[in-house]
């Protein structure tokens, strides 16, 4: 029967260096330089990687005692759903000890016995693999997350560590909700990017629009314009042609009674805004427009991403006003 682990399988994608040593360009400890990384900041996969670098340098050079207290305690380490994990390093999850795992402090020094992931990947065969014969590198799982429960990918860094003399695996991970085949509707919405205004929100609730049109193509266009996950106040979708004109929006606001789809034309300065995201497959945009919300123009910041769907490239956007 498979069983799932709480935090690490290992499939790699990347790996450096062959040492359990710190690495070379954190030696100096001016790289990880006290709160310079933070658990609460992690955003992107080479924090995760930093993330972990300054983990590891602070595991030796503050010794296992005081590592386990600072992993499970300090909000420099911990800010769920980021933590750093640490096992012994050993072949078979029967045989690997938990020594530092913050979710359920219960947890440590058990044994997680067999644990084969939803992808058929024996965890522990390959983490064993990977840090005796690479030292370090990315693995990408699906495990249960730990504020939500749901099952959910997650991409994490993992380096070799001396704990006490024992061989062992630090790491930790970033789950990432708009993958595709994530997305979940109760999570990334356009009320939790109106509640929580910012880049990261922006681009989730983007990304996760654009994979919902390619998947459906054009029968996506009701739902993307009429369901309430996609519109929240002055949170809306849009959808821009190869010329960056507007082919549909989930804003249905008028001006002097003429729709938005033929007003729109100029919104952005007659800017070229399909060739660069064409190029870059996605793109950040600043300008001015009507808040459905307040009735006033305000500066706005949108994020879009290209899609093709039935043999045309769309642009798939929304974005949220500044005060």
């Amino acid at each position: 029967m498979k069983r799932l682990l709480p935090h690490s399988v290992i499939v790699t994608a990347c790996a450096l260096g062959v040492s359990l040593a710190p690495p070379a360009s954190l030696a100096n400890g001016t790289a990880c330089a006290e709160k310079s990384v933070v658990a609460g900041a992690v955003r992107t996969l080479d924090d995760i990687r930093a993330f972990v670098k300054c983990a590891h340098e602070y595991a030796m050079e503050n010794g296992t005692a005081e590592t386990r207290r600072a992993f499970n305690e300090d909000a420099r380490w911990k800010s769920l759903p980021i933590y750093v994990f640490v096992d012994e390093l050993k072949p078979t999850g029967e045989e690997s000890q938990v020594f530092v795992y913050p979710p359920d402090r219960s947890r440590e020094g058990q044994f997680w016995g067999p644990l084969i992931d939803v992808y058929g990947n024996d965890y522990y065969r390959e983490s064993d693999r990977i840090v005796r014969g690479r030292g370090e590198g990315w693995i990408y799982y699906s495990v249960p997350h730990p504020v939500t429960g749901r099952e959910a990918p997650k991409s994490s860094y993992i380096m070799g560590l001396d704990w006490d003399g024992t061989p062992a695996v630090i790491g930790a991970g970033l789950y990432m909700r708009d993958l595709p085949g994530t997305c979940n509707p109760d999570e990334v919405t356009a009320a939790a990017l109106e509640a929580e205004p910012g880049a990261e929100r922006l681009q989730e609730l983007v990304r996760c629009a654009a994979y919902r049109f390619e998947e459906a193509g054009y029968f996506a266009a009701f739902e993307l314009q009429n369901n309430p996950r996609w519109r929240s106040g002055s949170i809306y979708l849009f959808v821009l042609n190869s010329r960056g004109m507007q082919y549909f929006s989930s804003n249905p606001v008028t001006i002097n009674g003429v729709a938005v789809e033929e007003w729109n034309s100029n919104l952005f300065m007659e800017r070229d805004v399909a060739s660069p995201a064409a190029a870059f497959g996605e793109s950040t945009l600043y300008y001015d427009a009507l808040n459905p919300a307040s009735g006033s123009v305000q500066r706005k910041v949108a994020f879009v991403k290209r899609v093709m769907v039935g043999g045309e490239a769309l642009l798939v956007g929304s974005g949220y006003y500044l005060p």
